[in-house]
């Protein structure tokens, strides 16, 4: 049995395993700070998201493990609604029989207990976590090394990636006139990064380096090492994202999507109908993956690795950071995929995006989304739901909970429906996308 975090489209049976892995890797989860296990509880609720949407993108001989939550009401219900939607649009489904849950807090030790009998064992990135499972030390070891944004801004300059001026460093940072001279060079645009959390979180933007050792003092005072970046000015620069495929004889490039901002935040992904990328520039990245495979990355079945990466208006290439494991943006990518252009135009614009229903409307929510699905369009868009997050949050004194949406088409003329449908309690998230990436 081989374990690891490999592409999507794999020929053998395998067991999809996939839970909140960043933080273990780097930290006792018995001796969390609290911003730690807030942090945490965000990326199980992220993960419970990916749990679903595989079941979308895997042969009907996988097995996909999920947190216990999903067995209760009334997620169970939107779990089998879900899984019939999928097939519905034409999708190759894994079958309900083959859904394995497991309590979050012993996700890995209870999985182990009860693999079935597969070729694979896939995970959202080898950790610490799932050492249980896989046993290997050296993995980890590889991954502590891919996965650090302090071994990147110290190692790829020297092979030829382009990244943002950027400087490790071991706090303190008063006194440190390299870190002084950073700052003063560009003007108090710095973005200060840590290791340990996916998603944008420790990746914070300061002006001075009084201010980063506030911070330090008052949210990381274990930190043990930290990158301070140039913060690229994003009037000149758009934030992309792409997966690679790192097998052990080639590299290739997929999933190219744009990041979506709002007020300095991550909020979705927008995947154009074409990709933006030149050849020369999918050298660049390329070459990336070659980096990752110089340190022992790589299967003979193909792993997956995202990079975050910026392209500015006169079309340079900036590489900020790489994740040796499967990216939430990768999930919606294999949908689309899959989806082709079922019921849909090949030009249109496809938005990925997280958003907020209440409980106790999630029936009006089913009801509302079935009838949207691809293949049913009698609208300028159509809405394929490829997730949610069976943990409840307590919202303005309601009970919400995640969903995870691709829209297709026209996102301004969705978002008005649901406003006029729904009001202002549910699918908020929906008013966070910009307008102006809609028809870029």
């Amino acid at each position: 049995m081989k374990f690891g975090s490999f592409s999507p489209g794999l020929k053998v049976p395998a067991l999809h395993v996939l839970s909140s892995d960043d933080v273990p890797l780097y930290f006792d989860m018995n001796n969390l700070t609290p911003k730690q296990q807030a942090d945490h509880y965000e990326m199980c609720t992220l993960v419970s998201m990916l749990q679903v949407c595989l079941m979308g993108i895997s042969k009907p001989e996988d097995y996909i493990a999920m947190f216990g939550g999903v067995e209760a009401e009334p997620f169970k219900t939107l779990l089998h609604r879900y899984n019939a939607m999928m097939q519905q649009v034409g999708l190759t489904v894994v079958p309900m029989d083959h859904l394995i849950p497991a309590p979050v807090d012993s996700f890995y030790e209870d999985i182990a207990k009860k693999i079935p009998d597969v070729d694979i064992v896939d995970f959202l990135m080898v950790s610490r976590s799932n050492e249980v499972i896989h046993d290997n030390q050296d993995a980890i070891e590889m991954i502590l090394k891919l996965n650090s944004k302090v071994h990147f801004a110290q190692n790829a300059p020297g092979f030829g990636i382009p990244v943002p001026e950027s400087l490790a460093v071991v706090p303190p940072l008063t006194g440190n006139a390299e870190a002084e001279a950073l700052f003063q060079r560009h003007n108090g645009n710095i973005m200060m990064k840590l290791d340990g959390m996916p998603g944008g979180r420790n990746v914070l933007s300061v002006s001075s380096v009084a201010e980063a050792q506030n911070i330090l003092d008052e949210v990381y005072p274990d930190a043990a090492g930290l990158v301070l970046q140039q913060k690229l000015d994003l009037s000149h620069f758009d934030e992309w994202t792409v997966d690679l495929l790192v097998s052990d004889d080639s590299i290739t490039l997929d999933n190219t999507r744009h990041i979506l901002i709002h007020d300095g935040n991550w909020v979705g992904n927008h995947f154009p109908p074409r990709s933006p990328l030149t050849p020369e520039q999918e050298a660049i990245l390329l070459n990336v993956g070659e980096y990752a495979r110089s340190f022992g990355y790589g299967t003979a079945e193909g792993s997956n690795m995202g990079i975050d990466y910026f392209i500015g208006h006169d079309g340079e290439i900036i590489v900020t950071e790489i994740n040796p494991r499967w990216t939430a943006g990768l999930l919606p990518s294999e949908i689309l995929k899959r989806l082709g252009d079922t019921g849909g135009h090949a030009d249109d614009h496809k938005i990925g995006y997280f958003d907020m229903i209440r409980v106790e409307d999630y029936k009006d929510y089913l009801a509302y989304v079935e009838k949207r699905l691809p293949g049913l369009r009698d609208a300028s868009f159509d809405i394929m739901p490829i997730g949610f997050s069976p943990f409840e949050v307590e919202m303005g004194g309601e009970k919400m909970f995640s969903v995870w949406l691709i829209v297709r088409g026209d996102f301004a003329v969705y978002r008005n429906e649901v406003r006029e449908i729904f009001g202002t309690s549910n699918f908020a998230g929906a008013d966070l996308i910009p307008v102006e990436a809609l028809t870029s």
